[in-house]
């Protein structure tokens, strides 16, 4: 398998602003344990927190980020801590290419900015946004999700994402998560 080391800093400089703040979780489908940190894009990027989920990585502890940013010196990833929305996420959990081809035909929505191959079939999606509500967003979602067949549980702004770069150990054997960006606007 082929891990792509620079994949976690491109996606947290392309999907988040340099002082954004960041929920990471990392979970176990072996015991069930979770850890989670937050703290600002920067901390996330630095070496030394890379090789620190590197290593949990190669725990089988799968590696999750906040697809919206949360308010600084805030301790959780919960609603009310989010800060700002920086993406419309829809979650594929099943015929992910078909969702991508549906998106595609739609005249109506741009071209994601990120796609996140989570696993085989498996993807998540991402526009990158401005100027959205809480209730913006998730309204937008559930209205997609319907429309596309996506996870109609996957819409609160506090979602996770997986992380470009790392293994996804929720199958075996574990599944490299990687990412195609379609988009800059």
């Amino acid at each position: 398998m082929a891990i792509d080391l620079d994949a976690p800093i491109r996606f947290l400089r392309t999907a988040f602003l340099p002082d954004d703040w960041i929920a990471v979780l990392l979970k176990s489908h072996d015991t069930g344990g979770t850890a989670q940190r937050v703290g600002p894009v920067s901390l996330v990027a630095s070496a030394k927190f890379q090789a620190w989920l590197r290593a949990e990585n190669a725990r089988r502890f799968s590696v999750f980020v906040s697809v919206n940013a949360i308010r600084p010196q805030r301790k959780a990833r919960t609603r009310e801590a989010i800060g700002e929305i920086r993406h419309v996420f829809l979650d594929a959990d099943r015929e992910g290419p078909a969702v991508l081809s549906a998106i595609a035909a739609r005249q109506d929505l741009p071209s994601p900015t990120c796609v996140i191959h989570t696993s085989p079939n498996r993807l998540h999606v991402l526009w990158r946004v401005t100027r959205f509500s809480k209730e913006g967003v998730e309204a937008l979602q559930r209205q997609l999700a319907a429309d596309l067949g996506t996870d109609k549980a996957a819409v609160s702004c506090a979602q996770l994402t997986r992380v470009p770069g790392f293994l996804n150990h929720k199958y075996r054997p574990g599944a490299v998560v990687t990412s195609e960006y379609t988009s800059v606007r």
